[in-house]
């Protein structure tokens, strides 16, 4: 009952057909890739490409979407999703070359811990810092870059009809959401840990 009413959206926007089209491109991928993952795991981690790469290819695509006839939230959606992605992939990387290098096995504890007091805090703490921090940079980044393009292209914020042009939506969206990736994966690690949360 929960999914009906997403589900509802989904399909009010995609055909079922495209749902299960991209379940099973995904599949075969999955299967396909595989043998790799190891690979591009550690090319993405160790590459001093990867942070060009991982900004350049996403928003190539963004502004390469497919144009339809009428406005749809989609193009958006796929930003939002890339954005996030590339802010997260060069985040996971600057943590690999500079903080917590992935591949060392220092500090490495299998297992799980049992549920104490003090460990439901530490974890609320953490889950309200990191959704602070999160919430206020994606607030912040939304205004700055909705600024900064309403004044180049000589629109007021609150017109969404200039917000849903392409010049205007895919920088919009792509770098509030890419900030919103690396705040998630460099900047609230950082806090956890100078706040003794870890």
């Amino acid at each position: 009952l929960f999914c009906l009413p997403g589900l509802t959206k989904l399909l009010n926007t995609i055909s079922l057909q495209d749902v299960i089209g991209g379940v099973l491109i995904s599949a075969v991928l999955l299967v396909l890739l595989y043998p790799a993952w190891d690979m591009i795991d550690h090319l993405l981690l160790t590459s001093p490409f990867c942070p060009l790469l991982s900004i350049v290819v996403p928003l190539v695509l963004c502004y390469n979407y497919p144009k339809l006839d009428y406005y749809s939230p989609t193009r958006g959606d796929t930003t939002i999703i890339l954005g996030a992605g590339a802010g997260a992939t060069v985040g996971f990387w600057l943590n690999n070359q500079y903080a917590m290098p992935a591949y060392s096995s220092e500090n490495f504890q299998l297992g799980f811990p049992l549920i104490t007091g003090k460990i439901v805090v530490v974890a609320l703490a953490r889950f309200f810092v990191g959704i602070f921090v999160v919430l206020l940079t994606r607030k912040l980044m939304k205004n700055v870059v909705l600024g900064v393009l309403g004044y180049w292209y000589k629109f007021p914020i609150g017109d969404l009809e200039a917000r849903r042009r392409l010049e205007v939506e895919v920088p919009y969206k792509f770098i509030t959401y890419s900030s919103v990736g690396f705040s998630a994966t460099v900047i609230v690690p950082l806090l956890h840990e100078l706040l003794g949360l870890m």
